[in-house]
């Protein structure tokens, strides 16, 4: 029987890394997913975030802050303070649609599930399918969003961790 994990906690309190450790101790090649990692500047600010296939550790730039934007994305949205790739989504799209019909992939993993989600953006649609396999999930979730992204997903069962 398939699991859901949420990998919760508040802004900056360690998802990502917990995220990244889980799919590290997986058997390799069964596992499939994306953290969402922070692109600093030489000043070390924050640009930005950028996707990490965890099977590959190959990286795509998802997010900027509009303030360091440079408009390097071919399709982009904004959302808030940020500009937002749509060849990145479509990329993820694809190996998670991918993961998901692939028999040896038991677990498929997504970082920074939460606002654009509940607002129809961002993986929403990825994750319905997520949500319709029979893989296990391991989804990064501010603690703010949990009950909103269970009752909009229809996710009765989880496990916080």
């Amino acid at each position: 029987m398939r699991s859901i994990f949420f990998i919760s906690g508040v802004f900056d309190s360690g998802k990502t890394t917990r995220l990244i450790k889980i799919f590290n101790d997986l058997p390799m090649g069964e596992a499939e997913g994306f953290a969402c990692v922070k692109i600093y500047n030489d000043q070390q600010d924050t640009v930005g975030y950028a996707l990490r296939r965890l099977s590959t550790n190959e990286e795509l730039m998802f997010i900027y802050d509009k303030r360091f934007y440079d408009d390097s994305f071919e399709g982009h949205f904004e959302y808030e303070r940020f500009v937002f790739s749509k060849n990145a989504l479509r990329y993820v799209s694809d190996v998670i649609d991918k993961a998901l019909k692939e028999p040896i992939i038991k677990t498929v993993f997504l970082d920074e599930i939460g606002t654009l989600e509940l607002n129809d953006l961002g993986f929403n649609d990825i994750l319905r399918k997520m949500i319709r396999s029979d893989k296990n999930i391991y989804l990064c979730i501010n603690d703010r969003h949990i009950d909103d992204i269970s009752r909009k997903y229809g996710i009765n069962q989880y496990h916080c961790i």
